[in-house]
Formats: C-alpha cells, sequence, structure tokens
C-alpha cells in the first residue's frame, strides 16, 4: 500500500474541513437568501395590490355600480380601464390579480390559477392550483367592500436565487480552484523547513554528530531538532564506549600476543628441528590475530570517522599505499605499475581512499603475489574517478565476489589473512560516497578491483573547485 506524503495528508484534512465549512455557510446562505428574497417577494405581493388600489381609487371616489357582473363607474367605464390593466401587467409580469366587490368578482388578471382556488382573505396565504405552489396577498378597502388579491407561483418566488446561484456558481468555481492551488502551496512551503532538516540530516557523516542550532529552525520544528540533538548526543556517547572498549580489547589482547611471539621466536632458535614447522604454524597464527585486531581497530574507527574533503595527489596516495604493502616482501618478487605516472588530483578524504587503496592492494599483494605483477590505473573524467587495481593471482569466482566484501569472510585461498581487507575498503568507499567492485581481468587471469569516487563535493563554488582538481 503506498504511503501518502504528510503534505498530501494535511491537504487533504484542511481541504475537507475547508469544503465542509463552505458547505455549511453556503447553506446557510442559502437558506438567509431564500427567506430574505421570500419577504422581498412578499413586499412585492403587498406593493401590487396597493397598486391596484391606487388604480381604482378615481373610479371609487366618484360612485359605482354592479352592471353585467363587474364594477362600472357612473358614466359606464369599466373599474379597471385596458390601459390600467396593462401597466399592472408590464410591472408585476409574473403576478396575477383578482378584484371582488362584496365578495362577488368584478375584474382579474388573464392568467393564472383558477379564481375558485384564491383565498378570499386579507393578508399573506399560501395554496396550491394545478400542482403549483402559490403565495397571495388579500387587501380589503377601508368600507370592507372591494377585495383586492395579488398572488405569485412559488416557482417564480424561487427563479431569484436560482438565478443567482447560476451567475456566483462559476466565479466560486474559480476561486475555489485558485485556493486549493494557493492551500497547497502554502503547505509546501509551510513543510520546506521539514525537507530541509532532513537533507540537512542525510548529508551528515556517521562521524558528525555535531549538535543543531534551535535558533536557525522555525519554531515548529523546534521539538523535532531538540529530540535530534537528544539523539546526536547519545550516539556520541555510544561511539565513545565503542571506541574506548575496542582500544582497551586491542590493547589488552597486544600485549600477551606479543610476548607469545617473543617466546616463539626464541623456541624456534633453541628447539629442534622437529618442532620448527608447529613453531612456524605458531608464529603464523600470532601474526594473523594481530592482523585481525588491527582489522577490527580500523573498523570501529572508520564508524567515528568525519569525512573531511580537499583537493588530493591521488598518484602520490597510491604510490604510499604500493610501498606499505611491499615493504615486508623479498626483493623483485612483485612488480608494479601505476598508470598515469604523474599528479592526478581529486576532491575527497585523503585518509579514507589510503584506508581502501592500502587495504585493495595489501590484499592483492598479499593473496596473488605468486601472479608477480600489480597494474594500477587512474582514470579521471569529468563526473568520477576511477581506480583499478588488477593482479595475475587466481581470482575470485563470481558468486564468491559479493561475499567477500563483508566482514570475516575468506575466500578459497589457503594464504592466511584476517577476512577483513576487502570489507575495510568497502566501508572507506561507502564514506566516500564511492564504490567498490570485483570483476574478472579482460585481458587474462586475475582479479580487477574497481573503486569509483563520484563528484560529491560539488556543491563549492566552479572556480575553487576548478582550481582544486586542476
Amino acid at each position: 500500500m503506498t504511503r501518502s506524503t504528510l503534505s498530501m495528508q494535511l491537504y487533504r484534512r484542511v481541504l475537507l474541513l475547508l469544503a465542509l465549512t463552505g458547505l455549511a455557510i453556503a447553506t446557510v446562505l442559502y437558506i438567509v437568501a431564500e427567506r430574505e428574497i421570500g419577504h422581498a417577494s412578499d413586499a412585492q405581493l403587498v406593493n401590487a395590490a396597493q397598486l391596484l388600489d391606487m388604480m381604482m381609487q378615481d373610479e371609487l371616489a366618484a360612485g359605482v355600480l354592479i352592471r353585467r357582473d363587474r364594477v362600472v363607474a357612473t358614466d359606464g367605464d369599466p373599474l379597471l380601464s385596458p390601459e390600467d390593466a396593462r401597466a399592472f401587467q408590464v410591472s408585476y409580469d409574473s403576478c396575477m390579480f383578482t378584484v371582488f366587490w362584496e365578495g362577488r368578482l368584478v375584474a382579474q388578471s388573464g392568467w393564472g390559477a383558477p379564481v375558485a382556488l384564491v383565498p378570499k382573505r386579507a393578508g399573506l396565504h399560501v395554496f396550491t392550483a394545478q400542482g403549483d405552489r402559490w403565495r397571495s396577498f388579500g387587501l380589503v378597502n377601508r368600507d370592507r367592500k372591494l377585495l383586492i388579491v395579488v398572488a405569485e407561483r412559488h416557482p417564480a418566488m424561487g427563479f431569484s436565487v436560482s438565478r443567482l446561484i447560476s451567475q456566483l456558481g462559476l466565479p466560486l468555481l474559480a476561486l475555489l480552484l485558485v485556493a486549493m492551488l494557493v492551500l497547497w502551496w502554502t503547505l509546501r512551503k509551510s513543510l520546506s523547513q521539514v525537507e530541509r532538516l532532513a537533507s540537512t540530516i542525510a548529508a551528515r557523516s556517521l562521524s558528525d554528530l555535531e549538535p543543531l542550532e534551535p535558533q536557525q529552525w522555525p519554531v515548529d520544528v523546534a521539538p523535532l531538532v531538540l529530540a535530534l540533538n537528544k539523539l546526536f548526543a547519545r550516539l556520541e556517547g555510544a561511539y565513545e564506549l565503542e571506541q574506548a572498549f575496542t582500544d582497551d580489547v586491542a590493547h589488552e589482547m597486544r600485549t600477551p600476543l606479543a610476548a607469545i611471539r617473543a617466546r616463539a621466536q626464541v623456541l624456534r632458535k633453541l628447539a629442534p628441528d622437529a618442532l620448527s614447522y608447529d613453531v612456524e604454524r605458531l608464529m603464523c597464527v600470532v601474526d594473523r590475530t594481530n592482523a585481525l585486531i588491527d582489522g577490527m581497530l580500523m573498523l570501529a574507527r572508520l564508524n567515528a570517522t568525519a569525512v573531511a574533503p580537499r583537493s588530493v595527489d591521488v598518484h602520490e596516495l597510491v604510490a604510499e599505499a604500493v610501498a606499505d604493502a611491499m615493504a615486508d616482501l623479498p626483493a623483485r618478487s612483485m612488480e608494479c605499475s601505476v598508470t598515469p605516472d604523474h599528479i592526478v588530483r581529486w576532491v575527497c578524504d585523503a585518509s579514507l581512499l589510503r584506508i581502501a587503496l592500502s587495504a585493495v592492494i595489501g590484499n592483492a599483494v598479499r593473496h596473488a603475489s605468486s601472479g608477480g605483477h600489480l597494474d594500477i590505473a587512474i582514470v579521471r573524467g569529468a563526473e568520477r574517478l576511477v581506480i583499478t587495481v588488477g593482479d595475475r593471482g587466481p581470482g575470485i569466482a563470481a558468486p564468491e565476489r559479493e561475499r567477500l566484501l563483508r566482514r570475516f569472510e575468506h575466500g578459497a585461498s589457503t594464504t592466511s589473512g584476517s577476512g577483513l581487507g576487502l570489507s575495510i575498503a568497502a566501508k572507506a568507499m561507502a564514506l566516500l560516497a564511492g564504490a567498490i567492485r570485483l570483476e574478472d581481468r579482460p585481458d587474462g587471469l586475475g582479479l580487477l578491483v574497481i573503486l569509483t569516487l563520484p563528484l560529491t563535493w560539488a556543491k563549492e563554488p566552479p572556480s575553487r573547485l576548478a582550481e582544486a582538481i586542476a
């Protein structure tokens, strides 16, 4: 199951909260708007009834009589002239009206609900006619003889709300999309400090346990920074205890081993020839144990090594490692060639690269001395530095190569070793952000160890970096 990011989780929750809040606000606004529009519609009905009453005031003041079931003036004109009816229709095109004189219908509009269903009472009323819901208002004049009823279909009352929603729908949708984008940008901007903190921690080496400065981080990240500082303090204490324990054990073991080797050397001189083989085996075991202790100390110290990149001469480091590895070999027992034969500069940690080179070259000298030759090549590219160490020994089978890069692993060779040489090189290359790879020599029998160093510290200014590797 794919896990979502923290920013996405916050975005979803805030967006849901905003959506619920917006829906609640929209519901309240709709209810309030519908109520206010209802009040305005009722006021319109009242105004329409009053307008009809004003139109008929002159005729009523002159006196009226009933003729042919309609109210007419004394001169024979209708109570509501055609011009007045048309004027009313223009002013209130969505309203119907009926006029009653002493309870009898004397005038009505040309459309609307059946007159029999219209309430013949004063005030506001609601009634249903032909499946439609109507709202009506009845106005009674002073002598209580004339009743004017004006009615409006209910969908016409809601027309204003629907029109308002249709007009505001597109702008509100656009506003919602803009708000979503702004919200996403704000969350990403706010969480960028967490990403910066993660990048800062990821860029540190195992030995870099310096506490973070709380003043350099926002207040919201302060609890996380304090927790990390406490973790760094505990790790530093654990590393110190491990280093102290390793040093104490190495010191306590070296003293008796040195005494055993000294006694074995004396015994080799004084003992008869029958014991010479056993004495040699004893001295080899002591030497192997010393090498094992040195390797364990080296691995323990690598964990506490602070990476300090600078411009170094890789050719010089290779030459020093070769000289140390061949110091104990008989003269002319093994030849070594290094190409190119000039300065090759690269930005890296000199001590870590020296450890990796010493481990690889020492391993080749120890296990492949029978081949009699060691070929070392340094190739500097624009993005990486490659160092290859090739011997003429028996090589290593492909299935065994990955295993031999781990600690305390031994190959099929009968040559004694601590089983830590290649693992030390792999550890040092990992601290350098590089890689180590074992392959067959392309030109014949033997093992080819390839060390690759990337341009990890390219964050320096281009001018300084160019000067460093030039």
